[in-house]
């Protein structure tokens, strides 16, 4: 019921106008998949997204990801296949960490044009997205959202501010709290 939740808050973002979006839901919730089988399936659906970047931190959360939109988008085409690292712009869903992205941007071989993705999702958008990363998102021109458990709201690392939402107000929250206290439980308390 939460993740039905947070499309109906994305929906009344979307009817208002915006293009940014942050969601925080607890770890262990189902960010990757609310993303997966949710968000991008019904923007592709609608015909409001062609091409998807999902965008991660680190290669364990790359394969994670692409495990999940294999079973929840398996009629997708998805880079990188196994084994592929040489940009093809013939795919739907890019999945990719935030280094590669950049050098490929940097590198203009292959070029990726700014109008490339109409979507890209940012995964742990807390601490990846700053500094020269910050330029992956910058360069390109699609709507964005952020996934996070942790978001910040420091003066250099304002998760609320990059996603262009009130100060501390996301998107789409579901608290670590909500998850436990749900009955019955989403998650389990940790010992």
């Amino acid at each position: 019921p939460y993740q039905l939740r947070a499309m109906t808050a994305l929906q009344d973002a979307v009817r208002k106008g915006l293009t940014r979006f942050l969601y925080e839901m607890a770890t262990g919730t189902g960010k990757t998949l609310t993303a997966a089988a949710v968000i991008i399936k019904l923007f592709m659906r609608t015909g409001n997204a062609k091409r998807v970047l999902f965008l991660v931190d680190r290669i364990a959360l790359q394969e994670q990801a692409l495990e999940g939109f294999k079973d929840y988008l398996p009629d997708s085409p998805i880079w990188p296949q196994q084994g592929e690292d040489i940009f093809s712009p013939d795919r739907r869903i890019y999945v990719t960490t935030y280094p590669t992205m950049l050098n490929i941007i940097e590198k203009k071989d292959p070029y990726v044009s700014p109008f490339f993705f109409d979507l890209i999702v940012a995964d742990e958008s807390h601490r990846s997205i700053y500094n020269s990363y910050k330029s992956v998102l910058n360069y390109f021109d699609a709507l964005r959202i952020g996934l996070t458990a942790t978001p910040t709201d420091r003066v250099d690392h304002d998760t609320f501010q990059l996603f262009d939402c009130e100060a501390g107000i996301p998107t789409f929250a579901y608290s670590y709290e909500e998850a436990i206290n749900h009955q019955p439980p989403y998650l389990c308390n940790f010992e």
